[in-house]
């Protein structure tokens, strides 16, 4: 933040303290992983030398508490204040005070600390996303300030409470140690009954597991991935029954346990016969259970076990997991593979309650807060010059700041898991200097003009920003748990004519202007065309993993990294014309329009695209998505919630032609698509109901598609609903509430 004199520093520091005092909210848990363990908290730090009585002090914003008599924060020390202290507890393994009044929203809230005098003492108004850390992903992060004499309502002060994510951290001689790599050769059973044993034999190490099958993981069956395949799974068996035993040396050095797995759709573990870990399982485990929700993903989910002396022990261990699918016949994959990694004590990871921040560093190793990223145009056409900006300051004052961007042609769609994404950028130098199109010299506001040249139609412009102060250290934006790790802009001219025949070579050729082909919002994705080609007809994949990805542009903002993939079930790729669902990024939601141009107020996560045509047994072909459309807006009307739909034109960027005149099939445009809102926790929000269990009801039974705060999520609710219209007869009132 210096910029040219100490005495700058100290008028900074002067109004930092002038507004928190002694007191500062230092680490805020919003949004843990598990939804329906209710440890959110607040935590203060005292950085005076003195201890502060904050008796009937009080924390308003989005939750509310007043802090009982005789309650003093020790001279630097830490007070925490939780939604439910006993669930707090159960987690953390200390105390903290509560519970509060309210809820912190898992998108944007302000949190307020007044004193007796109701003064406001400090105030954080953080966001989910740039320049604020993204969390709620598992482990279950928290958000902690870096240091507590940073300006801690700045996002850029903030980091996800695990020190990977953070600033370098000093080199420790003991490092993490593999127990159990991916890809190992485990011991199953297939669960078409209990394994042989009394009760719950299976999980120690003395088991005798001679008759079991031997198979490397990742072990399944409806995924080309998996190494060991078992194709009689799908109707006869929802469950898989795992045993691998690992090796300990020295307990003392382990501080911690990273479990990284990849399941579908739910999963326990055990280790050395203690549960460790249940995901989307029923609270009552036999062989033949489900899952309580469908798991769509391929990524290995990172979860901490933080007290591995609970259950290792130096010697042999063993390592039990029963797999669990989402449904016996209806699910299209289940599988499972898992690394298990010893953490050592240095290896400091959040939340981190009651004690220093996992992310701290001294003032003298912070980089530059970097914050205000923004490109002007937002959507620029053709040879139109790009101004870039952002804001960056520093203790120590800022050295250089510098634009990286990287060109992605149509037709040469780079992911970014590509090794060229790694090695395609080009850097410019930006200024505060007053000049070359930067607005103000010294206002700590550093530009840079992105040539004319470089804006050509139809490419994608992709930047990072890196600042340097001039102690050297360093700092690339987006941070690294982004998972759009680069900022974005399209280059567009605008759609132009379409010409076609309804039967070419038969049919005349009918020309649909420029302008009425711009009457629809159009919604770019932009891909390898492998890629689209493999998801739309050499797959054939029926699963729910999103396979594929790529780049969406809508309303000129660039959804980078998003994945998808076919949608429906068996007439996915029957029509010729499939239906797409988009999978967004944390952070990164879609906003989506409804026909008129109005923003929907509640952002989504998933995006469908019905490719308005009705199956063809129906005999409907040609209605264009009024079916739903219609049926869905008369529901809401007489106020049934229902999806939401508007219509869009896709189009694709796979090649460098964005029209054939000779041929109507090849280029941009694939047509006219309806889309549809996603019914999950965010279709809640949008129509203004509670937040509760949500389930998508198929085949006798149903998949959570989002779980309350207070569950069940062992679709014990469900099992009784079934219960109750199946095996009663059910009146009007039971219906109704």
């Amino acid at each position: 933040m210096r910029q040219t004199c100490v005495l700058f520093v100290i008028s900074i520091l002067i109004f930092k303290f002038s507004l928190s005092g002694e007191v500062i909210i230092n680490e805020i848990h919003y949004d843990p992983d598990i939804k329906t363990e209710h440890v959110e908290f607040i935590e203060l730090f005292n950085t005076d030398e003195a201890d502060v009585d904050i008796s009937g002090w009080q924390i308003g914003g989005g939750v509310n508490f007043t802090f009982p008599s005789k309650t003093t924060i020790p001279a630097k020390g830490f007070i925490v204040v939780a939604h439910d202290p006993t669930a707090f507890k159960l987690k953390f393994k200390t105390d903290a005070l509560g519970p509060w009044q309210g809820r912190l929203d898992n998108e944007s809230e302000s949190v307020l600390i007044y004193d007796l005098d109701n003064k406001l003492i400090d105030r954080v108004d953080y966001k989910l996303g740039f320049p604020w850390p993204i969390v709620g992903d598992a482990p279950g992060y928290s958000i902690e300030l870096v240091n507590p004499f940073l300006d801690n309502n700045q996002g850029a002060s903030w980091r996800p409470s695990v020190a990977r994510f953070g600033y370098n951290t000093d080199t420790n001689s003991f490092q993490s140690i593999i127990l159990l790599p991916a890809g190992a050769e485990w011991k199953f059973l297939k669960g078409t009954n209990t394994p042989p044993g009394t009760t719950n034999q299976w999980l120690l190490l003395e088991y005798d597991d001679s008759d079991w099958i031997s198979g490397k993981a990742p072990i399944g069956y409806g995924e080309k991935f998996l190494s060991t395949i078992l194709d009689d799974m799908r109707g006869n068996y929802s469950t898989i029954f795992l045993r691998k035993s690992v090796s300990i040396t020295n307990m003392d050095l382990i501080g911690s346990l990273l479990v990284e797995i990849m399941y579908d759709d739910g999963f326990c573990l055990w280790i050395n016969g203690k549960l460790a870990i249940s995901k989307n399982a029923p609270q009552t485990l036999n062989y033949n259970s489900c899952a309580t929700t469908a798991r769509e993903s391929y990524d290995y989910e990172k979860i901490i076990i933080p007290n591995p002396q609970d259950f290792l022990a130096n010697g042999s261990n063993q390592i039990s997991i029963l797999l669990l699918n989402s449904h016996i016949t209806n699910s299209s994959d289940a599988f499972v593979d898992i690394q298990i990694s010893a953490e050592p004590f240095s290896s400091i990871h959040g939340p981190t309650p009651g004690r220093q921040n996992s992310v701290y560093q001294s003032l003298d190793k912070i980089p530059p807060a970097l914050r205000q990223v923004s490109h002007y145009p937002k959507q620029p056409h053709s040879n139109e010059p790009v101004k870039v900006t952002a804001k960056a300051t520093d203790l120590d004052g800022v050295a250089t700041v510098q634009l990286h961007i990287q060109i992605v042609e149509p037709g040469n769609y780079i992911e970014v898991t590509d090794p060229e994404y790694l090695t395609n950028w080009i850097t410019f130098a930006m200024n505060d200097s007053g000049i070359d199109g930067d607005q103000t010299a010294g206002d700590s506001v550093y530009t840079i003009i992105i040539p004319p040249e470089i804006q050509k139609h139809r490419r994608l412009i992709r930047y990072k920003i890196t600042a340097i102060d001039n102690l050297g250290n360093s700092i690339t934006v987006p941070y690294p748990e982004d998972q759009q790790p680069n900022f974005a802009y399209f280059i567009y001219d605008g759609v132009p004519e379409w010409r076609g025949a309804n039967r070419p070579g038969t049919t005349p050729i009918v020309t649909y202007s420029s302008n009425a082909m711009n009457q629809l919002p159009v919604y770019h994705l932009l891909a390898k065309r492998t890629a689209i080609e493999d998801c739309t007809w050499k797959s054939k994949y029926t699963g729910d993993l999103y396979k594929w990805s790529g780049t969406l542009v809508y309303d000129g903002t660039v959804y980078d990294n998003i994945h998808y993939r076919a949608r429906g079930g068996v007439w996915r790729y029957a029509m010729g014309k499939n239906m797409w669902k988009f999978d967004f990024n944390r952070a990164h939601w879609f906003q989506a329009k409804d026909n008129y141009g109005k923003k929907y107020q509640t952002k989504w996560s998933k995006l469908n695209l019905g490719a308005c045509i009705q199956q063809g047994d129906y005999g409907h072909r040609g209605e264009q998505g009024m079916f739903e459309s219609v049926g869905f807006r008369l529901f809401n009307l007489v106020g049934v919630p229902a999806p939401l739909t508007h219509w869009i034109q896709l189009r694709i960027i796979d090649d460098s032609i964005e029209a054939n005149p000779t041929n109507q099939y090849e280029g941009d445009f694939w047509g006219l698509y309806l889309a549809v809102e996603q019914p999950d926790g965010r279709f809640l929000k949008e129509h203004n109901l509670p937040d509760g269990n949500f389930y998508k009801m198929e085949g006798g039974s149903g998949t959570l598609n989002n779980i309350g705060d207070n569950g069940p999520s062992d679709a014990s609710d469900l099992t009784a609903f079934l219960s109750k219209y199946k095996n009663e007869s059910p009146d009007e009132y039971w219906w109704r509430t």
